[in-house]
């Protein structure tokens, strides 16, 4: 868990929540104010993402394993 709470990415993105939520409070209820949500949670999800890929990548490193991009292009050749 400490993984997710501490990265820069989630960091920025729940920081990015407090202007929407601001915004949202003035702004007309329209499919703009939906689509900056949508946007928003896009962008959680993508940290989220993100944060998990590092992770794994980390682990395979410590093991000895490839990187995921390493074996990706193995594979292609």
């Amino acid at each position: 868990m400490r993984k997710y709470i501490l990265n820069f990415h989630i960091i920025s993105a729940f920081a990015g929540a407090i202007t929407l939520i601001k915004t949202s409070k003035n702004a007309p209820r329209d499919w703009r104010l939906a689509l900056m949500w949508i946007g928003w949670l896009v962008t959680v999800a993508n940290a989220v993402a993100a944060a998990s890929e590092r992770f794994e990548q980390d682990e395979a490193e410590a093991e000895g394993g490839k990187k995921k991009v390493e074996r990706r292009q193995a594979a292609k050749s």
